[in-house]
């Protein structure tokens, strides 16, 4: 057994599958080794020193700096691209979603921080109270991994959950959760829950979590510094049926910005070939997807 595979088979006795489907999210601890993580960190600012020499880099300046990325989704970048279709990564995501993992083009490599945050959905109906098929249809077979490249567990710079905000009969938030997830933890969250990036955390109260306007706000000195530059990678997938038809729908009529990610991303056809070796089904959202072979385009 080869050291990748006993890793899978430990990160998959540590996989709750009904955690996200319960709670709205799953932390899955030590999926990827230390020394993994460091290679990953030295991949992704070398992918990104490309973008910037090719003129593709792109920015998102905020109050606290500058966070970069680009290339279109991290299929475009070939040092990092293995880890859509990673053996580790789909095995927990085929557990929290009961079927078979698809994936469309939404993920993200994301390298420092622009101090933009505030809590947030990313499903399409966003308003729960509002209705529509995320809160009428269940289940909701769609979620996104989270991959942080440095301690999130007593430094500044990772994520914050409301607890169960995924749940349709939800009356009042819950109180917010922030998550300690070491380096090369995964985790993984539905795209119902109620979600805020880039916390601050406290000097002396590292687990009590501040409204995000108000960590914008939080002086320097009392702040939990980051470990190192903030690195993040991000990928979403679903299993097939009208969840996930709908969430395409809205990513290209809604987000200019997905769509121009999917127009610049480019890989081969060995790519594709490497997705399905490994159990991974692959969509292209629209035609321009790096011509995708026949019978993979989204419906």
């Amino acid at each position: 057994m080869s050291i990748q595979q006993r890793q899978m088979n430990s990160s998959l006795t540590r996989v709750d599958p009904g955690a996200v489907r319960e709670r709205g999210y799953a932390i899955v601890r030590r999926v990827f080794p230390p020394e993994e993580i460091a290679q990953l960190r030295s991949a992704a600012l070398e992918s990104l020193a490309e973008l910037e020499r090719e003129g593709r880099l792109v920015t998102q300046a905020g109050p606290e700096g500058v966070a970069r990325g680009g290339g279109g989704d991290l299929l475009g970048l070939p040092r990092l691209r293995h880890l859509v279709f990673d053996a580790r990564v789909l095995s927990v995501v085929e557990r929290l979603l009961g079927g078979q993992p698809v994936y469309f083009g939404d993920s993200t490599c994301r390298v420092g921080k622009s101090g933009i945050r505030g809590w947030h959905r990313d499903c399409v109906n966003r308003r729960r109270w509002r209705g529509g098929p995320d809160w009428h249809d269940p289940p909701y077979p769609l979620l996104r991994c989270g991959i942080y490249l440095q301690d999130q567990a007593r430094h500044s710079g990772g994520l914050a959950l409301r607890p169960y905000s995924n749940r349709p009969g939800l009356v009042r938030p819950t109180l917010p959760k922030l998550v300690d997830a070491a380096a090369g933890d995964l985790i993984a969250w539905d795209l119902r829950t109620v979600h805020s990036g880039e916390v601050v955390r406290q000097r002396g109260l590292p687990g009590l979590p501040l409204h995000p306007r108000l960590q914008t706000r939080l002086p320097e000195r009392l702040r939990m510094p980051d470990d190192g530059e903030r690195i993040a990678l991000f990928m979403a997938y679903g299993c097939a049926g009208a969840h996930l038809n709908d969430y395409l729908e809205y990513l290209k009529n809604s987000r200019p910005d997905v769509r121009e990610s999917w127009e610049c991303t480019r890989f081969g056809s060995d790519v594709w070939v490497a997705a399905e070796d490994a159990g991974l089904r692959m969509l292209a959202p629209i035609p321009a997807y790096d011509h995708a072979p026949s019978g993979h385009a989204a419906t």
